[in-house]
């Protein structure tokens, strides 16, 4: 059975990405497993820290998952909904839980960047786009589930490096029975001489899932070109392939990765090939 894990720090754009998982889920015929992390405080002082302090921040965690579970699986009572509280930071949580237990079909997170008052400039969400080897879905908040069927890639047109992340954006199509559009930006003006064509392997991968390939010449801004495409047709979740040494490179570099954080209104997924995702990793 397909897994989804979802991250929660149980506020309310956690809360809800929560609910979209678990509605994606019973879509998927998948489980769910809800993943918390907690950080011991840090005490600058020679003693040892008080093991009851310790195990005050665990209660308290454990405490709000129960919370969580129970009314998840109040909403949801078909859905196998499982939580756990891990020590260390959230990306290390999701990768020790995918070990132990299961690799995920998909991990879902709550896009705070894209909250009306956000002001954090580095994100959980950037990090896991740039560092999970695993699909991460970010869904802004307040956004409810509803069935997929348009789904876009931003692609850079190569398929050197990105055969893993076209099989899981071939998979993951397929699975939703969506359609999808391929779309490639280049930043030359079109003419005779610059008629640009898809790569053709990258055309195999995803030639099951029947891709419609569109290019837009003279791209001066990246983001907004992917919004007004986004927008005007109808796209349900917007795909992106993070890697290092290409057009959109760009779109993962802090300034451009929290624009289109901050500004989406609709999910978005970041798929990977394993080896980038481990090297950035080493990297941190």
């Amino acid at each position: 059975m397909k897994l989804i894990i979802t991250a929660t720090d149980f506020s309310e754009v956690a809360q809800n990405a929560a609910h979209y998982a678990c509605q994606l889920a019973i879509a998927q015929n998948a489980r769910v497993a809800i993943i918390h992390s907690f950080l011991f405080p840090v005490i600058f002082s020679d003693a040892p820290m008080p093991s009851n302090l310790i195990d005050d921040v665990e209660n308290d965690s454990e405490g709000q998952m129960r919370t969580t579970v129970s009314q998840l699986q109040q909403a949801y009572p078909t859905l196998d909904i499982q939580g756990s509280v891990i020590d260390g930071d959230i990306i290390s949580a999701l990768e020790k839980y995918a070990q132990e237990y299961q690799e995920p079909w998909l991990v879902v997170l709550g896009n705070s960047m894209a909250a009306e008052h956000a002001s954090s400039i580095d994100s959980i969400v950037i990090s896991a786009f740039r560092l999970m080897k695993y699909p991460v879905l970010a869904i802004p908040p307040g956004t409810a589930f509803k069935p997929v069927k348009k789904i876009c890639l931003a692609f850079d047109n190569k398929h050197d490096g990105n055969t893993t992340a076209l099989t899981q954006l071939k998979d993951l199509t397929l699975a939703l029975g969506a359609e999808l559009d391929v779309l490639n930006l280049q930043v030359d003006v079109f003419n005779r001489d610059n008629m640009t064509d898809i790569d053709g392997e990258a055309i195999d991968i995803l030639e099951p899932a029947n891709p419609h390939f569109h290019i837009i010449y003279d791209v001066s801004n990246i983001e907004s070109v992917i919004e007004e495409f986004v927008e005007k047709n109808n796209v349900d979740w917007l795909v992106m392939i993070p890697r290092k040494h290409s057009f959109f490179e760009g779109l993962f570099h802090k300034s451009h990765s929290t624009a289109l954080a901050h500004n989406s209104r609709i999910p978005l997924v970041a798929l990977h090939e394993t080896s980038l995702a481990t090297q950035v990793h080493e990297e941190r």
